[in-house]
C-alpha cells in the first residue's frame, strides 16, 4: 500500500470542469424556475411566493411576485428583506393566527388552505385566501410554495347568495304560515257569516227587529275580521313580490265612478256627501284594474269614515307630464304633523282606535305599496280640522282604455228569483259535495236546499268522493280543497285518469285564498274558486250558471 496522500479533486481539471458544469446547470434550472414563476405571476391576479427556513427555522422569502403590493400592501423587496413586515398589514384579530400559520409552515409537509383579513389603506379591510404546499427544490433545500389572492367580493357574493336563499326560504315559510292561518280563520268565519246570511234570507221563520239587528252586528264583526285577514295577506304578498298584477290602460273616470258606487251606502250611513266625478277629466292610466279599484275604495272609505256628518268627499284627475294625479279630498278631521310622520306604520291607527271607527291600521300601507308596484306613488297633505288630500300618481297610458263592465256591486238579485218549490221547467242538477267539516256540510246543505232542483250527495272525504262518482256520475263536483285523506287536486287527478269520470265540471270551495293556489286550481280546470267565508249568493249564482250549462250540453 502506498503512503502517497489521496489526490484533491480540485487538482483534477476534468472533475473541476464537471462540477462547474453541474453548478451552471443547476443555476440555469433555478433561473428557469424563477422565469416560470415570473411568467405565472404576470397572468394571475394574486401573489406567488416561495419560502425557505432561515438559520432559526423561521420563514424567509426566496421569491414573491409583484402582486404582493396589492394583496399584502408591501413591496417585494421589503418582504424579502424582512418577512415580519407582512404582519403589520394583517387585521389585528387575525395576526396571531397568521403568525402561527407561517411559523409552522416551515415544518409542514401537507398542503394547506388558509384565509385571513388585511388592512390596506384606502381599500380598507380585505379578505385574502391562499393555498401552500411543501417540496424540495432542485438544490435539495426544503421550500414552501404558495399562492394568495383577494376573495373579498367572492365572499360577499356567497354571503349575499346565502342570504337570498335564506330570505326565499323565509318567504316560502311565511307564505305557508299565512296560508294555514287564513285557512284556520276562514273556516269558522265561513259558518258565522254563512248562517248569518241564511237567517236574514229566511222567509219561513222571519226575524224580529231586534234579532235582525243582532245578526247584522254579528255579520259586521265577521266581515271586519275577514277584511283584516285579507289585508294581512295582501300586505304579505306585496312584500314578498308574489302579488300578481295585470297592467292595462284604465279609464280614471270609470274607476272613480265604480269606486263611488261601492262606498255610496257607507257615505249615506255616515251622513257624508260624495261629489260625483262628472267634471273630472277622463284620462287613461297604466294600472291593474282590480288593484286600482282597491286603492280608490280604500281612500274614499277613509274620507267618509274620518269625516264629519254633513262633510264632503270630492275627487279629481289631472295630467302632469307623463303621469296622472288622482285625488281624493275630504273635509274631515285632518291629521297633525306628528300623525303624518307615522301614517304608513303598519297597524298604527294614529289614535283612531278610540273613536269607534273600525279599521286595521294597514289599509294605507297597502295602498301606498300597491301604487309603488304599479310604478306610482302616494302623497298626503292634511290640516287638522280642515281635511285631507290623498294624491295617487300613476303612469299615463297612451293606449285606449279597455272597455269592461264593472263587477256587480250586489249579487242579492241573483238569489231573489229562485223558486220556493220544485219548478218542473228548471233543469235538474246532480251535485256531489265533498267536505270533511260537518259545520261546513250543514251550511252548504242549507244553502243548496234553497234550490229544489239541485240534488246534493255528500262525501266526507276524498275516498268517499271517488266512490260516489264511480257509482253515479254527478253533473257538478263541489270540492273542498282539504279533505283530510287527500286534497281536491288529488281527487280530480284520479278522476281525470278514467274516461268514465273525466271532464266533470268542478268548483273549488276552500279557506285557502292564496293567489298561487287559485291560479293552480284554474290551471286544473276548476270552473270557479269560492273562498271561505262563503258568500251565499255567490254560491247560488255559480250553481245556477252551471245548471244552465249542463242543461244546454244535454240538448
Amino acid at each position: 500500500m502506498s503512503d502517497r496522500p489521496a489526490a484533491d479533486p480540485g487538482d483534477d481539471p476534468r472533475a473541476l470542469k464537471e462540477e462547474v458544469a453541474a453548478l451552471r446547470a443547476q443555476i440555469a434550472d433555478m433561473q428557469t424556475e424563477l422565469e416560470v414563476l415570473a411568467s405565472l405571476s404576470r397572468n394571475v391576479p394574486g401573489v406567488l411566493y416561495v419560502l425557505e427556513p432561515d438559520h432559526r427555522g423561521l420563514p424567509s422569502v426566496v421569491y414573491c411576485s409583484d402582486g404582493v403590493r396589492d394583496i399584502l400592501g408591501i413591496a417585494p423587496d421589503e418582504w424579502k428583506a424582512r418577512f415580519e413586515s407582512a404582519y403589520e398589514h394583517v387585521y389585528p384579530d387575525d395576526r396571531s393566527m397568521v403568525r402561527v400559520l407561517c411559523e409552522s409552515a416551515m415544518r409542514a409537509s401537507d398542503p394547506a388552505e388558509f384565509e385571513f383579513r388585511v388592512v390596506l389603506g384606502d381599500k380598507g379591510v380585505r379578505t385574502v385566501a391562499g393555498r401552500a404546499m411543501s417540496g424540495c427544490q432542485l438544490n435539495g433545500r426544503f421550500a414552501r410554495v404558495g399562492y394568495i389572492h383577494d376573495v373579498t367580493e367572492e365572499k360577499l357574493y356567497r354571503s349575499a347568495t346565502v342570504q337570498a336563499q335564506a330570505a326565499e326560504q323565509a318567504s316560502a315559510a311565511k307564505s305557508e304560515f299565512l296560508s294555514r292561518m287564513s285557512h284556520e280563520l276562514r273556516t269558522p268565519l265561513n259558518a258565522i257569516l254563512g248562517f248569518a246570511q241564511l237567517l236574514k234570507m229566511s222567509d219561513g221563520e222571519p226575524l224580529s227587529g231586534g234579532q235582525r239587528q243582532k245578526i247584522e252586528v254579528m255579520e259586521q264583526a265577521g266581515q271586519h275580521l275577514l277584511a283584516v285577514i285579507n289585508d294581512v295577506l295582501d300586505l304579505s304578498r306585496i312584500e314578498s313580490g308574489r302579488l300578481p298584477l295585470s297592467l292595462e290602460p284604465v279609464s280614471t273616470r270609470a274607476a272613480f265612478e265604480h269606486a263611488l258606487d261601492l262606498v255610496g251606502n257607507l257615505a249615506a250611513d255616515f251622513g257624508v256627501h260624495l261629489q260625483p266625478c262628472g267634471e273630472c277629466e277622463d284620462l287613461t292610466v297604466l294600472a291593474d284594474r282590480t288593484r286600482l279599484q282597491q286603492v280608490l275604495v280604500n281612500l274614499l272609505s277613509n274620507g267618509v269614515k274620518y269625516n264629519r256628518r254633513g262633510g264632503r268627499v270630492s275627487v279629481q284627475a289631472r295630467r302632469e307630464d307623463d303621469r296622472v294625479m288622482l285625488e281624493v279630498h275630504d273635509t274631515g278631521r285632518g291629521m297633525t304633523e306628528d300623525q303624518l310622520a307615522h301614517l304608513f306604520e303598519p297597524f298604527n291607527r294614529l289614535g283612531a282606535e278610540q273613536t269607534g271607527v273600525e279599521g286595521s291600521g294597514i289599509g294605507l300601507v297597502i295602498v301606498k305599496r300597491l301604487l309603488q308596484v304599479m310604478d306610482g306613488d302616494l302623497e298626503v297633505q292634511s290640516t287638522p280640522e280642515e281635511g285631507t288630500r290623498m294624491r295617487c300618481w300613476l303612469p299615463l297610458s297612451t293606449g285606449p282604455a279597455l272597455m269592461r263592465s264593472a263587477p256587480a256591486a250586489d249579487d242579492a238579485d241573483a238569489a231573489s228569483d229562485y223558486p220556493s218549490g220544485v219548478d218542473d221547467d228548471h233543469p235538474r242538477l246532480d251535485l256531489l259535495y265533498a267536505e270533511d267539516n260537518q259545520i261546513n256540510i250543514d251550511l252548504v246543505s242549507e244553502i243548496l236546499s234553497l234550490l229544489p232542483w239541485c240534488r246534493v250527495t255528500i262525501a266526507h272525504n276524498g275516498a268517499e268522493a271517488l266512490a260516489a262518482v264511480r257509482k253515479r256520475r254527478p253533473d257538478v263536483l263541489l270540492l273542498d280543497m282539504q279533505l283530510g285523506d287527500m286534497s281536491g287536486f288529488d281527487v280530480v287527478r284520479v278522476l281525470d285518469q278514467d274516461v268514465e269520470t273525466t271532464g266533470i265540471p268542478r268548483v273549488a270551495l276552500s279557506a285557502d285564498a292564496m293567489p298561487d293556489t287559485i291560479r293552480r286550481a284554474q290551471a286544473w280546470g276548476f270552473r270557479a274558486y269560492l273562498t271561505k267565508p262563503l258568500d251565499v249568493t255567490q254560491l247560488i249564482s255559480t250553481v245556477e250558471q252551471l245548471s244552465q250549462e249542463v242543461a244546454a250540453a244535454r240538448v
